[in-house]
């Protein structure tokens, strides 16, 4: 993935984020770590992290699709912008 200044150009900002589009959050959160009837303390404190992991990795990827989505709207607005602008300076 490219890393630069965003600009007026919809095609790389859709690009810049395209793999991210496929990720599923949900998919992290409805999973969990289970060891059946084990009663060792140190499973089942790793258990019990294994779980927050998978529901606090759920809520970065959301936060981060949720920014990501912003991305190629950001670019249609300065591309507009731009438009807008070069108009006037050709007048």
């Amino acid at each position: 993935m490219a890393t630069g200044k965003i600009n007026s150009n919809t095609v790389d900002a859709q690009a810049a984020i395209a793999e991210l589009v496929g990720l599923n959050a949900n998919s992290f959160a409805n999973q969990s770590v289970d060891f059946g009837a084990s009663n060792v303390p140190s499973m089942l404190a790793g258990q019990g992290l294994a779980n927050q992991l998978m529901n606090n990795t759920s809520k970065v990827v959301s936060c981060v699709l949720s920014q990501a989505n912003k991305f190629p709207e950001l670019a249609y607005a300065i591309e507009e912008r731009d438009i807008v602008e070069s108009q006037r300076f050709k007048s």
